[in-house]
């Protein structure tokens, strides 16, 4: 049983990818594809446990884990999953500044996986990753956009300042060991034929003749370009520290960002 695993991280074009495996699944019989609303309650385990670290919800992340292989059909070889809930928490808010809590939730998936196909398993994990600055200003906006985030971005900034992925890159390889573990930056994954999903199916080994009926890598929770992005996030978050009801305050969101995107179109149109 082959399995790949792509737990994020985080606003490193997974919803790209996502997008596209959705896509994609029509053409690619002989795969099992699962995202997040396939596995929910793994997702929230994940997120429970990076926020507690109490192995109870460790536990509630493989039991959800468990009990989706257990349902799969009995003939599946291979199967890939999309879910950067995995991965825990997104880092910025309730406290988790990082990923230090995705080692321990990539050995229980380990785990969970190699009770159930022993020697017959192929695990193999694939991470997307991101340029610092760039990640941390996309964490602020998601943060602000979506949540009620109060900080703006350099206060953001200065609390994620000790944000650093390669000691939890060289502690997940460890601890999935001997499973391989394969990571691609989206920076350099953007300019691909179908954008940060291009290196996943390289290692699927999806044939030409099934991508060419897929279309280009079209960025999912994309962000206006053509207007002052970092004033436009603390716009957002001041609106959040008004104290306004939350659907008062999502409403205000939206007729800024409605603005925003007015500009943008305006802009390309002048372009």
């Amino acid at each position: 049983m082959r399995v790949i695993v792509h737990p994020g991280f985080h606003k490193t074009g997974t919803s790209t990818i996502q997008t596209g495996l959705r896509e994609a699944s029509a053409h690619l019989p002989d795969w099992v594809i699962a995202l997040r609303e396939d596995i929910p309650d793994a997702a929230a385990g994940a997120r429970a446990f990076s926020l507690t670290r109490d192995p109870f919800e460790l536990g509630l992340y493989q039991a959800a884990l468990a009990s989706w292989a257990d349902a799969l059909p009995e003939d599946t070889t291979q199967a890939v999953i999309s879910i950067e809930g995995l991965a825990g928490h997104m880092p910025g808010r309730d406290g988790v500044l990082d990923y230090s809590a995705t080692p321990a939730l990539m050995g229980a998936l380990a785990e969970v996986f190699r009770a159930k196909y022993e020697d017959a398993l192929e695990l193999q994990l694939f991470l997307t990753t991101r340029e610092k600055t760039a990640w941390i200003e996309s964490l602020h906006w998601q943060h602000v956009r979506s949540g009620m985030l109060t900080d703006t971005l350099d206060t953001f900034r200065t609390r994620l300042s000790g944000f650093d992925l390669a000691p939890v890159l060289r502690e997940i390889v460890s601890t999935v060991d001997p499973a391989p573990v394969t990571w691609v930056m989206l920076d350099e994954a953007r300019d691909n034929p179908h954008g940060p999903l291009t290196p996943l199916l390289d290692l699927m080994g999806v044939p030409p003749e099934a991508r060419a009926s897929l279309g280009a890598g079209i960025t999912a929770n994309a962000r206006p370009r053509k207007v002052d992005r970092a004033a436009l996030a603390d716009q957002l978050a001041a609106i959040n520290a008004e104290g306004l009801p939350r659907e008062a305050t999502k409403e205000k969101k939206r007729a800024i960002l409605r603005a925003a995107w007015r500009e943008e179109a305006e802009a390309k149109s002048d372009e």
